[in-house]
């Protein structure tokens, strides 16, 4: 409910959850009519530069809009005890800690996820002054009903120890790691080096991030290296077999463009499922090639 720490012109708050950092509440925008995400953040500004640099936070993130992979942020302030606040979108999906416990994506659609990330945010590394997520992890990633994942929770700057662009990239690639092996970095071994060896280039990719100091400190060079990765890959899985007297072109026609249907379901979503995580863009090297799937299915499980 209302208190002395509510934002102007939010009203029926209703908690759902409470964080390390914030309150998070259901609240109804009295001035956009619509429900949204109120953040509502444990501690408290520490003077006008604190302040200042929270509100450049804020402009950031609501520049940031136009991005698929990241949840809006809508209006942002300090309320009359000094407490930061944040209005966001609310959106459909799951958190992709959840995803990866109950429904994990198939190896395709991770590497086509961490993509889809490592764009939006080089896209927010470039703004002025650059906006640094900062705690990439899966409980901050939202996967949408057609498997787009939707990153939140950006880090608010802080006195000391801001985050960097080069700790993101590091992040990500650490949550690539746990998508496919099911583990957290360093993981376990041998194991998880066999998974990780199915895609041409991306033991050496991550041997270059994963490290205390890495070679590889800009996101969108991280991004440019996946997609060699995910291409290498296509390039090497073998395409479905033909029927008698046809003949399979380079681009199948079982390969459905990004985003597109089959009888009005995105593809590979089955009807029980909350979250559709396989579908869309990530399933471009396992759509349509029961032959491919097999092979990843086998390479993918050894140890």
């Amino acid at each position: 409910m209302a208190g002395i720490d509510t934002p102007t012109g939010y009203t029926r708050l209703e908690r759902v959850r409470t964080g390390a950092d914030a309150d998070v509440y259901q609240a109804w925008d009295e001035r956009a009519g619509r429900w949204v995400t109120l953040r509502l953040y444990h501690r408290f500004v520490s003077g006008r530069p604190d302040e200042a640099a929270f509100a450049k936070h804020v402009a950031a993130w609501v520049g940031l809009v136009r991005n698929a992979s990241i949840v809006p942020v809508r209006a942002g302030g300090i309320t009359a005890t000094g407490r930061p606040w944040l209005a966001l979108d609310r959106v459909e999906g799951l958190p992709l800690a959840e995803v990866l416990r109950d429904d994990a994506p198939t190896p395709a659609s991770a590497l086509e996820m961490t993509i889809a990330l490592a764009d939006a945010l080089a896209w927010a590394h470039t703004l002025r002054p650059p906006l640094i997520h900062g705690r990439i992890r899966p409980e901050h990633v939202i996967v949408g009903p057609s498997g787009t994942p939707m990153l939140t929770d950006f880090a608010t700057p802080r006195p000391s120890g801001a985050p960097t662009p080069s700790g993101d990239v590091t992040d990500l690639a650490a949550l690539l790691f746990r998508m496919l092996t099911g583990t957290a970095w360093p993981g376990r071994g041998e194991p998880d080096d066999r998974i990780i060896a199915v895609w041409p280039g991306l033991t050496g990719l991550l041997d270059e991030v994963l490290t205390p100091v890495p070679a590889i400190e800009s996101m969108a060079v991280f991004a440019t290296r996946l997609r060699r990765v995910r291409d290498a890959a296509e390039a090497v899985l073998p395409l479905p077999a033909a029927a008698t007297g046809e003949i399979i072109t380079a681009a199948p026609a079982e390969i459905q463009p990004p985003g597109s249907t089959t009888g009005g379901v995105p593809r590979r979503c089955r009807p029980s499922s909350r979250c559709c995580v396989g579908s869309g863009p990530g399933d471009r090297l396992t759509a349509g090639a029961d032959a491919s799937r097999s092979r990843l299915a086998t390479l993918s499980g050894a140890g």
